[in-house]
C-alpha cells in the first residue's frame, strides 16, 4: 500500500503511525496505546485494584461560584508538578493569584507557600 501512494500522500502520517504500532514490543518506551488518540499515556496509579489508567491529565481552576478561570492539559506529570503552571495561567488570565487551593493528596508535596491548602 505504501509504495502505491504518491510521496506526499495525505495518508503518509497514518502509515507511519501504523508502522510504529506494529514495531512496538512489550518493553518499548513511548508506546502508542490508541490509534485514534496517539497522545494517550499509560498512567501508573499505584492502587492495588487499578494499577494503570490510560489517557492524559487535565487541570481545571474554578472560582467558589464555579466559574472556570483556567484549564491545562498534561501528559503524565506528577500531580504536584501540575499546580504551579495552573496557578501561573490564572495569574496571567485573571490578573491575580488564588488565595486558597482545594486539591487531593496528589498535590500535598507542592512547594507553593503563598496559598492556603484544603484537602478535598
Amino acid at each position: 500500500l505504501e509504495r502505491n501512494l504518491p510521496p506526499n500522500s495525505k495518508y503518509q502520517l497514518d502509515i507511519e503511525l501504523y508502522k510504529q504500532i506494529l514495531a512496538q514490543k512489550r518493553d518499548t518506551k513511548n508506546k502508542i496505546y490508541s490509534i485514534h488518540e496517539p497522545d494517550t499515556c499509560c498512567i501508573s496509579k499505584g492502587k492495588e485494584h487499578k494499577k494503570y489508567e490510560f489517557g492524559n491529565k487535565a487541570s481545571f481552576v474554578k472560582t467558589d461560584s464555579g466559574v472556570i478561570v483556567g484549564a491545562l492539559g498534561f501528559r503524565n506529570e506528577y500531580d504536584g508538578h501540575t499546580l504551579e503552571p495552573a496557578i501561573e495561567q490564572v495569574k496571567r488570565l485573571v490578573g491575580k493569584s488564588p488565595k486558597v487551593a482545594k486539591a487531593d493528596r496528589g498535590y500535598r508535596r507542592n512547594s507553593l507557600r503563598s496559598i492556603s491548602w484544603q484537602s478535598s
